[in-house]
């Protein structure tokens, strides 16, 4: 198994090379969404891409490295689409690290932070085409919130379907939309 760095370190824009030194060892998933590799103008874009309402203040890009460089990244936006509700707008492992529970280990790393800075609710989207990633998050309790799209991502079309989970004390209270 594949050792990850615990904590996660605190990505910035600075570290974009790193990024897209991850984003060609996932080439798979972005010949999925985008149907082309992605570039180191796609790294830098994650640190930018935040909705309009927003700002890349309220995003957190952590960061796991192992033996070979970064070996995934989580990107979460707080308050968004409300307060106490945070989106996860982005997680990548190294295909190399897929299926050794990585993903749900740094998953959880990334919940237990969100909900110890006030987090109630993460949600996050996954392309209807990227199946495997769906039973992913449904294994972690996530439920479907909505469907959404088509949205246009480089020169393929996808439908996202929005799920949701809620932490803690929420359990029992159903997601706003």
């Amino acid at each position: 198994m594949i050792a990850i760095s615990d904590p996660p370190s605190i990505l910035t824009e600075h570290d974009a090379g790193d990024v897209a030194d991850l984003y060609a060892r996932c080439t798979d998933y972005f010949m999925l969404q985008d149907g082309e590799p992605a570039t180191l103008a796609d790294a830098i874009d994650m640190f930018r891409d935040v909705p309009d309402e927003k700002s890349s203040a309220d995003q957190t890009i952590m960061g796991w490295r192992g033996e070979n460089g970064l070996i995934a990244v989580g990107v979460i936006l707080r308050d968004y689409p409300s307060d106490r509700v945070w989106y996860l707008g982005f997680m990548i492992v190294d295909s190399a690290a897929r299926g050794q529970g990585i993903g749900r280990t740094i998953y959880d790393m990334i919940e237990q932070w969100a909900a110890a800075h006030g987090a109630q609710e993460i949600r996050l989207a996954v392309l209807e085409a990227n199946e495997a990633a769906e039973r992913f998050w449904r294994s972690l309790g996530y439920r479907e919130l909505r469907r959404v799209g088509p949205d246009t991502f480089k020169s393929r079309s996808h439908h996202r379907v929005e799920l949701y989970r809620l932490l803690g004390s929420n359990l029992t209270v159903p997601p706003a939309q």
